[in-house]
């Protein structure tokens, strides 16, 4: 009967999922002296936050598995006592009782069994220790026939991790649920007691996998600063329906922002968020997101609601009224061969997302995706359908908003055929253009573009030849188009027919180098490609999805400096490009440089209607575009991109970013971006901006992190953020200041005049172990890390 005496470590699952704690020197004292405390680490990096919570609990013993499979009522026991007798069919253990069955052990100054009723008692000191918790108590009753067992006075220490409580009793039914009286919990290590949660009465359902506590009350410093009349949560990773902590905010413009996000827990494989926030000066926000995952796809739904916003107004200055977003994002495959993706976003006003924090979007967001594909693919061939339109975030909408594709269909197929390397491509779709404005045309494109290339490789030389034929057929209405002049030179049908002929080749060389003491492999490619297109006109074609693309070094090599189909510009050039890079010894790529040109043997006459029909000048070769990557020792980083008009001599575009990186998260980054699409250029189409980053780890427990951007032209400043974050082993705080510019649209005159800055400053705070009220760092909210290195 002895043998069952290890079912009273029935406490071990009620351990596990308690919210109770008390600071009792004894029990601290008992778990530092324990065998399998964890060792404290040597050489100890101090910006190693992993390393540094690990050490927060280094006197805490480690979880340790079961070392025998054998069934718990197999595995032998052992009992030692100081004395041993038996009275009126008790059996009596004293002084110093030892009980051991496997990794399991029981310690008291007295046991006592009835053999007639299976009552076991462990009286005074009662210690019990496995793999997964240190519990003390004054005493544990158990009964072997009933299962039901009472624990007084117990406290408890989770191993391996923060956690540990107490309670004035603990008493189990015997069928998984407990009731704990006068409970108290806390996640903070050893002799530290920041925070903790008490409770008068605690409920455990091991069945449901719930706890409830009611009369429960937060404090920090033993000083309440929360009560809850009641509140349940899961016992496991389970999600539980209820209230999240709240967050608050307060910035220039919106006044104190409060925001209480409530949970739903609708099922395992879906859940949604209901977000009331209250702006002070703009009114209350709803926001509902549902999320779904299933075996063949998952998605988010999101919609955001304001009413009657009080503080934005219009283009006419009255108010702006309601205001809203949704987002939907679904990705699903089914069957074999076939999926499904949709991405849905819509704002009520170009002004939405520089006033109203959301996860869907961001202060730079100047237009939003709309769109559905349905896709089905085999090994050499694939069909898409898609429908899809943008909303253009600007205030001149009519000038702006695109087409819509309602809808597209595709299909593309590759063939090997057999002789060296010759392939056969093979694309075409039928796509129906419309749209929103009645003084715009429509139209139907089918375009069929089949395509045989033949890539050769002979060692160190490519030579890669493409041919292909692409031919498109318009139909387009036209009987309301009168927006703009140049909607009289369309034509209601349009044929337009062109071959296209491409020869590329370069050489791949090699040498190896040593370069400050180190190893390399330098890679040389020098490229040389012809690419002929005829001249068609093509003025009788409108604009459906057609936009002149930026140039960079790769985009030296495209076929057509156009997107889309609607202009396909003539071409009698050569590309000159040069590539070299510098490898380890590992492999990686450690530098990375490109320059390259284009020359005209003939001028190109193909442009887009709303070009500037003002210059006339003629090129024979193209801007010099160049790119440079460095990762020295992957500490120091660098990138650099130029596009170089020599004929003109200015700078059409150029970027360059350092950064310099040291252990965990430490970084400081600078960076430069200018654009101009040309000398007389608009005042809105000028980017000169400078601009840095910087997150630091001061020491284990303090960071800060800031970005800074600066308006070259305009002598502003555009975003400045600077934060600073203190965390100790249980709990963390951090405080925030953000300035930024809000988004404008007006004209140059009044850019001074109509600017708008906000101002806003957040306190957050985190009790590790219980949850938080938002945390600060590098990747949260409003300090978003740039990484636009192209080598790793």
């Amino acid at each position: 009967m002895l043998k069952l005496l290890p079912l009273l470590f029935i406490i071990s699952p009620i351990a596990s999922a308690v919210a109770q704690e008390l600071d009792n020197s004894e029990l601290n004292n008992d778990i530092n002296n324990t065998d399998n405390a964890s060792e404290s680490s040597e050489n100890t990096d101090l910006t190693d936050q992993a390393l540094f919570f690990q050490q927060c609990y280094q006197q805490v013993p480690r979880i340790t598995a079961r070392s025998s499979e054998l069934d718990r009522n197999q595995i032998p026991v052992s009992v030692d006592a100081d004395s041993l007798r038996g009275l009126d069919g008790e059996i009596i253990y004293q002084g110093d009782v030892n009980l051991v069955q496997g990794d399991k052990s029981l310690n008291t100054d007295k046991l006592i069994f009835n053999r007639n009723t299976s009552q076991a008692n462990a009286i005074g000191n009662a210690r019990y220790v496995d793999g997964q918790i240190t519990l003390l108590a004054d005493q544990i009753d158990t009964n072997f026939k009933t299962n039901e067992s009472s624990i007084f006075q117990t406290e408890f220490q989770f191993h391996g991790q923060g956690g540990r409580g107490s309670a004035d009793q603990v008493h189990d039914n015997g069928q998984g649920f407990y009731e704990l009286k006068s409970s108290n919990y806390t996640a903070c290590p050893p002799n530290d007691i920041t925070w903790s949660l008490d409770a008068s009465t605690l409920y455990i359902d091991q069945e449901e996998d719930m706890g409830t506590a009611w009369n429960a009350v937060l404090r920090i410093k033993d000083v309440p600063v929360f009560y809850f009349p009641y509140i349940s949560y899961p016992l496991s990773d389970t999600r539980k329906t209820g209230i999240l902590f709240p967050t608050y905010e307060y910035s220039s413009v919106n006044g104190l922002t409060y925001k209480q996000p409530i949970y739903i827990n609708i099922a395992p494989n879906q859940d949604a968020t209901l977000t009331p926030t209250y702006m002070q000066n703009r009114g209350t926000l709803i926001a509902a997101e549902y999320r779904y995952l299933f075996g063949i796809g998952s998605g988010t739904a999101q919609v955001e609601y304001l009413a009657d916003d009080r503080i934005r107004q219009d283009d006419d200055g009255e108010d702006i009224g309601d205001r809203y977003l949704v987002h939907l994002d679904h990705r699903v495959n089914f069957g074999q061969n076939w999926s499904f993706d949709a991405d849905y976003n819509k704002v009520s006003d170009e002004y939405y997302f520089s006033d109203i924090s959301t996860d869907y979007g961001t202060r730079s967001d100047n237009q939003l995706l709309q769109t559905a594909k349905l896709d089905y693919t085999k090994t050499d061939w694939n069909t898409e359908l898609e429908v899809r339109n943008f909303q253009v975030l600007e205030s001149d909408d009519d000038d702006d908003t695109s087409h819509v594709v309602l809808p597209k269909f595709a299909f593309s197929a590759y063939k090997p055929l057999n002789w060296k390397s010759l392939q056969f491509n093979w694309y075409s779709e039928v796509t129906r253009f419309d749209h929103d404005d009645n003084d715009v045309y429509t139209g139907t494109r089918v375009h069929v573009e089949p395509k045989i290339s033949l890539p050769l490789y002979y060692d160190s030389l490519f030579v890669n030849t493409e041919l292909k034929y692409m031919l498109s057929y318009y139909e387009q209405d036209l009987d309301n188009a009168t927006k703009y002049d140049w909607y009289d030179d369309l034509e209601e049908t349009e044929v337009r027919n062109l071959p296209s002929f491409k020869i590329n080749s370069g050489i791949n060389l090699e040498r190896d180098l040593t370069w400050f003491g180190d190893d390399y492999r330098q890679t040389l490619v020098p490229q040389l490609q012809y690419l002929y297109v005829p001249y068609q006109d093509q003025s009788g074609i409108g604009l459906y999805d057609t936009t002149a693309l930026q140039q960079d070094y790769y985009g030296l090599f495209r076929d057509n400096r156009y997107s889309g189909y609607d202009r396909i510009a003539e071409a009698d050039q050569l590309t000159f490009g040069l590539s070299t890079s510098f490898l380890d010894a590992q492999g990686r790529e450690k530098l990375h440089f490109a320059i390259g040109q284009n020359y005209y043997l003939s001028q190109s006459r193909t442009v887009l209607p709303t070009d500037d029909d003002d210059d006339d000048t003629e090129y024979n070769k193209s801007s010099i575009v160049s790119e440079l990557d460095v990762n020295f020792d992957n500490d120091y980083f660098y990138h650099a991109g130029i596009e170089w008009n020599s004929d003109s001599n200015f700078i059409r575009r150029a970027n360059t970013t350092f950064e310099k990186r040291w252990n965990g998260d430490n970084y400081v980054q600078l960076s430069y971006r200018y654009y101009k699409d040309d000398q007389d250029a608009d005042w809105d189409e000028i980017v000169n901006q400078v601009g840095t980053k910087m997150n630091w780890a001061i020491d284990t427990q303090w960071s800060t992190f800031a970005s800074y951007y600066y308006n070259v032209d305009y002598n502003n400043s555009f975003e400045s953020i600077i934060g600073l974050k203190y965390q100790s082993c249980c709990w963390a705080i951090g405080l925030t200041y953000d300035q930024h510019l809000l988004s404008y649209y007006g004209d140059e005159n009044s850019y001074d005049d109509d600017l708008e800055t906000e101002r806003s400053i957040s306190l957050t705070l985190e009790l590790k172990g219980l949850g938080g009220v938002g945390t600060s760092g590098t990747d949260d909210g409003l300090f978003d890390y740039g990484r636009p290195f192209y080598l790793k």
